[in-house]
């Protein structure tokens, strides 16, 4: 019998990856193409759907192709996928306008003005606060860059979008409609909404929330499990993607919790780090706990009946990387995998050139504000303390602790909303660099464990959700099984002080200069 694979689509903010996978979780190959961002003015960052349907077509495709493996080998399509991407779509599920996506931030001032009205405590209107973290379990923050914050500005200032939309869709949601017909969501990407009742577990649109947003329940994705069948593709679907008609399509997730799964830290308690485009600090817990005041808490799994995935999420990491690899070696993203390994080792070794600590020079990671632990719009990346003594290779050396020391600040936060851990899974596109995983240890003085093929952990992760979903995998649990650590990198007790106080300097700039930050930016 012909072995059978899932086609896992890694749906992100700079383009879109097919991963052609065996039902056992064994990456084969995978094929990607870009889509851009738009910034028609400061703060905003758009897409355009259709880049993103003609990207997911063209890599379906393109992997089968250059596998040579027959699509009727294909037991299920499924998604890892950016969220927090708010697409309105009229009655025939046509895209009204561009994707806001996760990364605007136009709605801060309307969120102000509308929903955190006086009095307030720590900038929330503290009646509302309450509600929302008694419904959903967390609450949107300060950014403007939440969902619910995104239909208020939509309602406010484009009317007539807002009045001809039928539904509200997320950027997965989206796609798996043009393959299935059907408008469905997961739970993890409903959660961050913050518009559900996660009370017990109901995963319900709550009707009273939806109206703080100017809209109904109806005008909602339908909320199921990421394991759940979706859909099968339809006779067009079928056609565009190359794949024979009634494929089963698996619901998937969002990149946070896919990611989470495919780290292998899915044991209560358990923690990872990822370095992506944006990164996090994140793990599978029984309970539910929020840190509002540092925008930290919970939102759903990929096994929402049994584990909520406590999350410290930051917004600008690898991207950092790609603006200095861009604005001062004049490398653009080439789109190619291999190129772009073979220039972030480049890096790397430029960046061993320095020493530890970068002869006293700090970078500051927020480069469109930051969620956790400081949920400021304001603040915006920097050097700190650059003298003529430094060279490029301290600038990206720099970069890299500067994430390093953000990922510790935001380790922090979830370690004292639960408790200390003495190591961490890392996946992503960053734990591809030695010099990083390590850095990672030293800045948090945990040891580091970089799973098997990280930049594809979130992909394979849903693989695997699918291969279950279908019946090829028995439980939840044993998917983590079949996640390998690679190597694992200890923390150098020579660096411990150094980081020390590097890490007190990065969080002091922070508070002294908060202020500065806001007037400068507001």
């Amino acid at each position: 019998m012909d072995e059978k694979y899932i086609i896992a689509h890694d749906l992100g903010t700079s383009g879109d990856k097919a991963v052609l996978v065996s039902i056992d979780g064994e990456i084969i190959d995978s094929a990607r193409q870009d889509y851009p961002l738009y910034h028609p003015q400061p703060d905003y960052a758009e897409q355009d759907p259709e880049d993103l349907w003609r990207a997911v077509c063209t890599t379906t495709r393109a992997v089968l192709q250059k596998t040579g493996i027959s699509a009727d080998r294909i037991a299920g399509l499924t998604f890892s996928s950016q969220m927090q991407g708010l697409i309105p779509v009229d009655g025939n599920g046509v895209p009204l306008r561009r994707c806001i996506t996760w990364l605007d931030g136009r709605s801060a001032e309307i969120v102000r003005q509308t929903l955190w009205t006086p009095p307030r405590v720590s900038g929330y209107n503290i009646f509302k606060l309450l509600r929302f973290l008694y419904i959903t379990g967390g609450s949107p923050g300060h950014t403007g860059k939440d969902q619910i914050g995104k239909l208020l500005w939509l309602r406010h200032h484009e009317p007539e979008i807002f009045a001809r939309a039928e539904k509200f869709l997320d950027v997965k949601d989206m796609i798996i409609f043009r393959l299935t017909g059907s408008m469905i969501t997961s739970v993890d990407v409903a959660v961050i909404w913050w518009l559900l009742d996660t009370r017990n577990n109901r995963n319900e649109w709550h009707p009273g929330l939806c109206k703080l947003a100017g809209i109904s329940p109806e005008q909602l994705a339908e909320v199921r499990e990421s394991a759940a069948i979706a859909g099968r593709l339809n006779a067009e679907a079928a056609a565009a993607v190359g794949l024979p008609e009634g494929t089963p399509v698996i619901n998937g997730a969002g990149d946070l919790s896919s990611a989470a799964l495919g780290s292998g830290a899915i044991d209560d308690g358990e923690l990872h780090i990822c370095i992506g485009t944006s990164s996090w600090v994140a793990g599978h817990f029984r309970r539910r706990k929020v840190d509002i005041t540092h925008y930290a808490g919970c939102i759903g799994s990929t096994n929402p009946k049994e584990f909520y995935l406590a999350m410290a999420h930051q917004e600008t990491a690898g991207v950092c990387l790609d603006w200095l690899k861009r604005t001062f070696f004049g490398q653009e993203h080439s789109g190619n995998e291999e190129t772009e390994s073979a220039l972030y080792h480049k890096l790397s070794e430029l960046a061993q050139q320095a020493p530890a600590g970068c002869d006293g020079l700090i970078f500051l990671p927020w480069m469109f504000g930051e969620r956790c632990p400081v949920d400021d719009d304001y603040i915006r990346a920097g050097f700190v303390n650059l003298g003529l003594n430094h060279g490029r290779s301290h600038l990206v050396r720099a970069v890299f602790e500067g994430v390093a020391l953000n990922t510790r600040w935001a380790l922090q936060t979830l370690e004292n909303l639960y408790h200390p851990v003495e190591e961490l899974r890392m996946i992503g596109g960053g734990a591809n660099s030695d010099l990083w995983c390590q850095i990672m240890a030293d800045v948090t003085s945990r040891n580091i464990h970089r799973v098997q093929a990280p930049r594809q952990a979130g992909a394979r992760a849903v693989a695997l959700l699918a291969s279950m979903a279908l019946g090829y995998i028995g439980s939840w649990q044993e998917i983590g099984e079949r996640i390998k650590i690679e190597r694992t990198f200890y923390p150098q007790p020579e660096n411990r002080e150094l980081y020390d106080r590097r890490f007190s300097a990065f969080t002091a700039f922070y508070k002294q200069n908060k202020k500065w930050f806001a007037g400068l930016n507001r």
